[in-house]
């Protein structure tokens, strides 16, 4: 009798991974066209460091041909100039940004770059693009606010003004931020004197003493100011003695530079680059002005700009004052407040106004008696209008590059005190980053929900940099970033980094290494794994062409505020959201009360992100506009969950009563569809009853009981072309999930396979009620995508067959070129199938020879090994001179029975490189020579059991197997049509390590622009590192079928 496993819907990846395997006819269309061969806007780009202008243009130009060598995107062109502190290698009045010099190497990228067909970013300035030459203090450029003090007695006349205290808290960003400079002139604003309530030590450093003020004794004595005095007693009282406080208020250009320059400069452009004001439009004028009128301005350079330019760009903001500030800032915070900022400017130097709100600028902070320390709902205002003019400022950059047929792109607002939600969307491309997002999804989906709502389809991060050293930094490390990224919808990456490759003064072997060998990672022709980046660029790229396809569908918003923004997780119970198959991101106050944020059919943003479900998680500030929205959307019928109290506080001091108003109408129990649910009892089951169910719900069948958990998806839609697209990601340890997904009940399921860029039918599924039913098994760290292609009207009875049911020894099926099913039967024993015609067909067994029982087929273990490795080293004496790698030959004499890392081989035990491992094998013999009759086949596949540390590239009788995906390398890869069968067959593998233990082992004399290694610890006490082909490699033989 036959043995017939009701096992629906069987799928592993290593399906997935085999070539060829589709089961609609040979003309179909694939679901993505451009899928194989991505375009370069998908394609992942590089950081491109430029030392400076000094630089062989001809050397730029080869750097920018190795990225289109290894299936690179393109280039975000960045003049580094030592992340713009100076030394005395170059003469950067000459070679500085924006000179003649930078001119004639700027063009011959953008030469390079359109002779390849490459995307061309380039960053507004020098180091981090926050600056540009020009003439110092004059308008533009940024400003700060700092004060005075002098303190009164009663009845003790002002008298002369007190100057402003220049030197303020400036340590916490000294090495790597330039600090503002203390010469010029300041400019009296404001005059404020105020009653000291009391004085409270802190123990701390910034602040170290919290002054009370009481806001009915806060006097604007600013009129009666003449000529630096003022004419003013201190008031004096019966009940008490207490002194008064006078603070003088000036703004000042902050001097703060951009970029160093050589002594005694002979212009202005070669007099280095200054801060621009970024809390205003003129600032970035300042900016895209001296692009028009001294880059632009070239003829040739425009026209290629504008032929492969793609995005403008400015790095996340790394700048220094005492407080932020720009010339019309009073004026505009009267007209967006309401009220006068003058009496409340002390409360306003806060450390949450400082960068990464490090601390108070000064050493003595003030606050309002009975109100919060750190300015309350007064600082609250101070940065809602900075906000208001940062907003400015990115606008007419994005203005300026969208004249230019281009986009701006920029990493807005986080470290600074201001929303970033709410610039997002005024962005091109906003831009965010894998290190100062703390490697977090939650993180990134706080970045994605507004750019996502707004319509942006080109969603960018910073990838790829790590503390720890240069060198370190693992491909299989970049791919889970990777991965990470792609689950939260980002969908363009700009990898950290790649450094100009020739020759430069004080430079030894490797080469030019920005950051002083502090961060990762340096990426190129220098690095072993560039032999194989074109694997993993391609894989990359495939991923974010499937992302830039139509729309991202996501389950539910959550509401947001943080200003100013960091990456504390907002939500901590998103893990079982996630098991349960809910996608989620966050929306800001401005993003709910824009116009993309329309509820129509219960759902928000209906064609955009479709949120089916908003949720206020424990939020207690929002703006008036934001709770109107929350109003309307409720009347329209969005089911929103408040968990916990609904948010009743008013950001700033304006609109409390519009938001009470608002909050308590929402909460009156006049929606149903509005839920308030105790934080404790928040759960998916609650957004189940009301009506609220994902898109995607998984299931565990084997493998951690929490495996979903950890199972992340991304949602595409592309109702023009009637797709769906899914992105799969586990995260946790191996396990198989059956999966279901709501889709149309004509929908034809495709596996698209990043690695290969194979679109092929999945073959085994069940139709449901609810959608489409599948089993995926998931190594760590892999993803999957499937597609499901709705027929055109009409054309729903071409619905191919598909498997709802298989046994369990059939491992895999595919369709041939003649169109028939084939299926890989791993044992002599009969097989069954269950078709969706209802069709069973019998697969029998291998007649046995002698009575032997069924048995699995056999396989073979691979080995010895010749191990040959291409040893990347530094010369046997370093020197300025060059920065080549010597490359050396170095054959292992004794083969390996055992697969070790490097360090245990002793000729190459602290080696980098490339090492080929070779094996001649025979198949795996037949257990019964009745296996190939009856039409019946062999079949081979490849499998690997040991961890890919880096990169690895395979081949069979010199044939290149298609690519290994490094989460899953036992999965394996067919190699039927590789092999000859005759004994002779050659396997080599090639493998590659990082730099790092070649440079540890040059660690004391290696240098770049005439400065060592930044942090030694991070060579001298870290471990030589393991890497090398490791585990066993099998051929596993297959029984082939024809199902018919």
């Amino acid at each position: 009798m036959l043995r017939l496993f009701a096992f629906w819907v069987y799928l592993t990846l290593c399906f997935f991974q085999l070539p060829l395997w589709t089961c609609a006819q040979r003309t179909a269309p694939v679901p993505l066209s451009s899928f194989a061969y991505p375009p370069a806007s998908s394609r992942p780009k590089f950081r491109y460091w430029l030392p400076d202008a000094s630089v062989p243009a001809s050397a730029v130009q080869s750097d920018v041909s190795e990225i289109a060598k290894v299936s690179g995107g393109g280039l975000e062109f960045l003049g580094f100039y030592n992340y713009g502190f100076s030394h005395a290698s170059t003469d950067w009045s000459l070679y500085g940004f924006g000179t003649a010099k930078f001119k004639e190497v700027f063009k011959a990228a953008l030469e390079t770059a359109a002779k390849y067909g490459l995307a061309f970013d380039f960053a507004i300035g020098p180091a981090t693009g926050a600056g540009v030459p020009a003439i110092p203090q004059t308008a533009g450029l940024a400003m700060e606010l700092v004060y005075g003090t002098k303190l009164l007695n009663a009845s003790e006349k002002a008298g002369s003004l007190p100057r402003p205290v220049l030197d303020f808290n400036r340590g916490f960003l000294n090495g790597w931020v330039h600090e503002t400079e203390n010469w010029g002139s300041s400019e009296l604003v404001a005059v404020v004197a105020a009653k000291v309530e009391s004085r409270e030590k802190t123990g701390k450093g910034f602040p170290a003493e919290q002054v009370v003020l009481t806001e009915a004794n806060i006097l604007d004595l600013t009129n009666l100011t003449r000529n630096g005095t003022l004419d003013w007693r201190a008031p004096v009282s019966k009940t008490d003695s207490q002194q008064w406080i006078l603070m003088a208020f000036y703004q000042r250009y902050s001097n703060e530079r951009a970029c160093d320059t050589a002594p005694n400069p002979s212009s202005w452009i070669g007099n280095g680059s200054w801060m621009v004001d970024h809390f205003s439009a003129a600032g970035a004028k300042k900016a895209t002005d001296f692009w028009d009128q001294h880059i632009l301005d070239d003829k040739d350079i425009s026209q290629l700009v504008d032929k492969v330019g793609s995005y403008s760009w400015e790095d996340s903001m790394e700048m220094m004052a005492s407080l932020w500030w720009t010339p019309d800032f009073l004026t505009r915070f009267e007209k967006s407040r309401g009220y006068s900022a003058v009496k409340y400017l002390p409360l306003f130097f806060q450390a949450k106004n400082l960068w990464n709100s490090y601390g108070t600028p000064y050493s003595t902070s003030f606050m309002l008696s009975g109100q919060a320390a750190d300015g309350g709902k007064y600082a609250e205002d101070y940065r809602l209008t900075l906000n208001e003019g940062y907003q400015d400022f990115l606008r007419h950059y994005q203005q300026w590059a969208s004249a230019r047929g281009l986009a701006h792109s920029a990493q807005p607002a986080y470290n600074m005190p201001l929303d970033m939600s709410s610039t997002i969307p005024l962005l091109g491309a906003p831009e965010l980053e894998s290190l100062g997002f703390g490697e977090s999804i939650d993180s990134y989906l706080q970045f994605t929900g507004p750019a996502h709502l707004s319509g942006r389809n080109s969603i960018s991060t910073e990838i790829g940099a790590e503390r720890g050293g240069a060198y370190a930094e693992t491909v299989p490390v970049l791919l889970k970033l990777f991965r990470d990224s792609f689950a939260a919808g980002v969908n363009t990456l700009v990898v950290h980094g790649f450094p100009y490759g020739g020759p430069y003064t004080g430079t030894t072997w490797p080469g030019y290494t920005p950051f002083q060998y502090e961060f990762s990672e340096m990426w190129g022709p220098r690095q072993p794994a560039w032999r194989h980046f074109n694997d993993t660029l391609l894989y990359a790229a495939r991923n974010c062409e499937f992302l830039k396809t139509g729309v991202p569908k996501v389950d539910i918003a959550f509401y947001s505020w943080k200003q100013p923004f960091t990456s504390a997780t907002v939500f901590p119970g998103s893990a079982e959201l996630t098991a349960a198959g809910y996608t989620y991101e966050y929306l800001g106050p401005e993003n709910l009360a824009s116009a993309p944020a329309s509820v129509t059919d219960s759902v928000l943003a209906k064609d955009g992100p479709a949120y089916k479900a908003l949720v206020l998680y424990q939020q207690t500030r929002i703006t008036p506009l934001a709770s109107a929205e929350l109003l309307k959307f409720a009347e329209q019928g969005l089911p929103i969950l408040i968990v916990g109290s609904a948010p009743n506080i008013t950001i700033g001091s304006v609109g409390q009563e519009i938001v009470s108003k608002n909050m308590a109408n929402l909460v009156s129990g006049g929606f149903p569809n509005v839920r308030i649910v105790p934080p404790a009892m928040f759960s998916p089951e609650r957004l189940q009853e009301a009506g609220i169910v994902p898109r995607t719900v998984p299931g565990v069948v084997d493998g951690p009981t929490n495996a979903t958990s950890q199972l992340f998806t991304q949602w595409r839609s592309d109702p023009k072309n009637r797709l769906e697209l899914v992105y799969l990601l586990n995260r946790g340890l191996k396990a198989t999930f059956d999966i279901s997904f709501a889709v149309g009940e004509n929908a034809v399921p495709f596996v698209l396979d990043a690695w290969t860029g194979e679109q092929t039918r999945l073959l085994t599924y069940l139709r449901t009620r609810e959608g489409i039913s599948t089993r995926i098994s998931l190594s760590q760290q892999q993803s999957a995508i499937l597609a499901f292609q709705t027929p055109n009207a009409g054309e729903e009875t071409d619905i191919p067959l598909y498997v709802v049911s298989r046994s369990t020894n059939i491992g895999r099926l595919k369709v041939n070129s003649r169109g028939q099913i084939e299926g890989l039967i791993s044992d002599t024993d009969e097989a069954t199938v269950l078709l969706s015609n209802n069709n069973q067909v019998d697969i029998p067994s291998i007649v046995p020879i002698s009575g032997s029982a069924p048995a699995p087929l056999p396989s073979v273990k691979l080995g010895p090994w010749k191990l040959a490795l291409d040893e990347y080293a530094g010369p046997a004496k370093l020197s300025t001179s060059s920065v080549l790698t010597n490359m050396t030959a170095n054959s292992i004499a004794s083969p390996l029975k055992t697969l070790v890392p490097w360090t245990q081989i002793p000729a190459i035990q602290h080696s980098s490189g490339v090492g080929t491992y070779r094996t001649t094998f025979s198949l795996p013999p037949a257990a019964n020579p009745n296996i190939t009759s009856n039409g019946t086949s062999m079949a081979y596949t490849l499998h690997f059991s040991g961890r890919v540390i880096n990169t690895m590239r395979v081949r069979v009788n010199g044939a290149t197997v298609l690519a290994i995906d490094p989460s899953a390398p036992d999965e394996g890869r067919e190699i039927t049509d590789l092999v000859k069968g005759d004994g002779t067959d050659e396997l080599a593998v090639e493998v590659s390590s990082t730099l790092f233990n070649a440079v540890k082992a040059r660690a004391g004399d290696v240098k770049s622009i005439g400065i060592g290694i930044h942090i030694p610890k991070d060579y001298v006490q870290v471990g030589w590192k393991d890497f090398g082909l490791l585990g066993e490699v099998t051929v596993q033989s297959w029984r082939k079928v024809i199902l018919e």
